[in-house]
């Protein structure tokens, strides 16, 4: 597995992600995806293996708050720790651009998801009624990061 920064270029992989991680009204368009491989103080990454993309990450920065914008992974590919690993670089990644927290939500039912983000340090501090559709609560989810020298080190990814 290879994490990297996506380019314009991997478009066509995020969107087939986004067929199997989302249902249709919650998928992000070709037009999202763009928007956020151009804008300032986001990061998305992928990992690649000899097969192509198999998971993408999406985070932001604003003054000291990160945020983690969306995590997919291929079926077949999932339990493999490739969310972890994009989580763990995208956390590094917040805390060298000066984030000293990162948020994230997550669909209080996809216990999965819930289990890797608690286990990577992330606590529960709050509830969102009915944010992926009626009957659908996100659970607002947060971590304190830790500022080490990673930028003065050579910078975040490897």
């Amino acid at each position: 597995m290879i994490v990297s920064t996506a380019n314009r270029g991997d478009l066509a992989a995020l969107l087939a992600l986004e067929e199997c991680g989302f249902d249709g009204a919650q998928r992000w368009s070709a037009a999202s995806w763009a928007s956020e491989l151009d804008a300032t103080g986001r990061l998305v990454l992928v990992s690649r293996d000899a097969s192509g993309i198999d998971a993408v990450a999406c985070f932001s920065v604003t003054d000291e708050t990160a945020e983690l914008l969306r995590v997919i992974v291929q079926p077949a590919k999932r339990d493999q720790g490739l969310a972890r690993r994009l989580l763990g670089v995208g956390k590094e990644w917040a805390e060298a651009s000066g984030a000293d927290r990162m948020l994230l939500e997550v669909r209080q039912d996809n216990d999965p998801a819930v289990a890797l983000y608690s286990s990577a340090g992330f606590e529960p501090i709050s509830k969102r009624r009915d944010y992926y559709g009626p009957g659908l609560d996100a659970i607002i989810m947060v971590s304190e990061l830790q500022h080490p020298a990673l930028a003065a080190a050579g910078g975040w990814l490897a």
